[in-house]
């Protein structure tokens, strides 16, 4: 079972005093079932799963349950033990197959006898409404494919490195250069695989074998688009066609995605509600531009100018040919792999809950990721995948421009932790530290990889 940070906010759910019933949302198989799964053997005593996908009987039943005794009382004929009260968790998995169900909710938390985890893959829990259920009675949870560090902890690195590199990053002290060279090569591996718990394992599994897991996946990005032509209706085609694109979009030009190039006379607003679905479903990861380098940023976001990223590396990655997964594990100085390594950054941003946002103007160009911060301020990011990791005069002439008033500018780089002047150096592979070295505001602060590898655990 690998190690999910998500486990630790299921558990501040269980035992918060409100015991409102838990919503776990999320693309794909980024894993909630087997997160939920696991907790509920270690932490309750009696557990009943019911996968409304699998068992259509189930799922008929207890959509047409009345009231909350009733719902119970059906839940108990496909329940394999008897439930106790204050010690069961009842967990009802694929909800957005029977959405109405989620409108029981109120009256299953009043009634109090119980605690209740709904899932749904948000290919189909976006569409079908299932977010309707009742305000105050329920807690949201998004989970994402794991990260830098969770891919850390997957293939052995040891706690106490990972506290020196917080560390380093928070002193502003190098890190020590076996760990680093170490961690490098563990982040190239990242990049080919990716946070997509299955293709972590069989990675695992098969001891490095990237071939078996650039398979895996390709049958995983060949899921996706049955899933777009399953949930996204009479609009199939044209999300389908954004997702074909995603990859040569982000390596051509400067990586905006050109809406013109989906059709002839395409435009933004037309197709504005395909490309919201493909990031509510949480397969993309919009990136809006702003025109001003000013918090908060998203007053001067820019819908129709964005870059499209995809939410997980490895099946990005696995979406070039394969010599450029080679290419990024062995180092190799071509290709540019610039908007891999921002793919990188992108999820390592969501998955802290930081919004998206890159600044670009002509006078100033481009600061590949830009964010908010809890002082009120607005930090830029370059990320640097080549060697010339010190030329970066976006951040430059941001940090010179009176009207920005940017006290400081991050490059995310091959460098070790350094500074100079405004700038700071950050490794690339301790991008999963930015919020809390930087102090970023997050989301709520905004109210609203044909070959074989050997890894370096270090």
């Amino acid at each position: 079972m690998l190690q999910r940070k998500v486990t630790a906010k299921l558990l501040n759910w269980k035992n918060s005093e409100s015991r409102k019933a838990l919503f776990l949302t999320g693309a794909r198989q980024v894993g909630k079932s087997y997160v939920v799964r696991d907790f509920a053997k270690q932490h309750f005593d009696v557990n009943v799963e019911i996968n409304l996908y699998e068992n259509r009987q189930a799922a008929q039943a207890l959509e047409e349950a009345t009231s909350a005794q009733d719902f119970i009382q059906r839940i108990t004929l496909f329940a394999n033990q008897p439930l106790v009260p204050h010690h069961t968790l009842i967990f009802i998995d694929e909800v957005q197959e029977r959405p109405d169900i989620m409108t029981m909710v109120k009256f299953l938390v009043e009634d109090g006898r119980f605690d209740y985890v709904f899932s749904g893959s948000m290919l189909g829990t976006e569409l079908k409404g299932v977010r309707s259920y009742p305000v105050g009675f329920v807690t949201e949870q998004t989970m994402h494919p794991l990260d830098f560090e969770e891919f850390c902890w997957a293939i052995g690195v040891q706690e106490s490195t990972l506290d020196t590199i917080r560390e380093s990053c928070e002193n502003g002290s190098p890190v020590p250069d076996y760990i680093h060279e170490a961690m490098m090569a563990n982040f190239r591996t990242y990049l080919v695989v990716g946070g997509m718990p299955e293709t972590v394992q069989c990675f695992l599994n098969t001891k490095g074998d990237l071939a078996a897991v650039r398979e895996l996946q390709q049958d995983l990005n060949r899921q996706y688009r049955h899933d777009i032509s399953q949930y996204a209706g009479n609009r199939a085609l044209q999300v389908q066609e954004i997702f074909d694109q995603l990859p040569t979009q982000l390596v051509e030009g400067n990586g905006r995605f050109n809406v013109s190039s989906l059709a002839a006379g395409a435009r933004y607003d037309r197709s504005q509600k395909d490309f919201i679905w493909l990031v509510d479903a949480g397969v993309a990861l919009k990136t809006d531009c702003v025109s001003e380098a000013k918090h908060p940023l998203r007053h001067t976001a820019q819908s129709p100018k964005f870059k499209l990223y995809q939410s997980d590396t490895g099946m990005l990655m696995a979406r070039y040919p394969a010599a450029t997964a080679r290419a990024a594990y062995l180092d190799d100085k071509e290709p540019n792999l610039g908007a891999i390594y921002e793919n990188v950054v992108a999820q390592e941003l969501t998955a802290q809950d930081v919004p998206l946002h890159y600044f670009m103007v002509k006078k100033q160009g481009e600061a590949d990721f830009i964010a908010d911060t809890s002082e009120g301020k607005v930090m830029p990011f370059e990320v640097k995948s080549g060697r010339n990791f010190r030329a970066h005069s976006s951040i430059d002439a941001l940090l010179s421009s009176s009207d920005s008033r940017i006290p400081r500018g991050v490059v995310l780089s091959r460098s070790n932790v350094r500074s100079e002047g405004k700038v700071t150096y950050l490794p690339i592979y301790a991008t999963w530290r930015l919020s809390s070295v930087c102090n970023l505001a997050t989301i709520t602060d905004h109210d609203e990889p044909d070959f074989t590898l050997t890894v370096r655990p270090v």
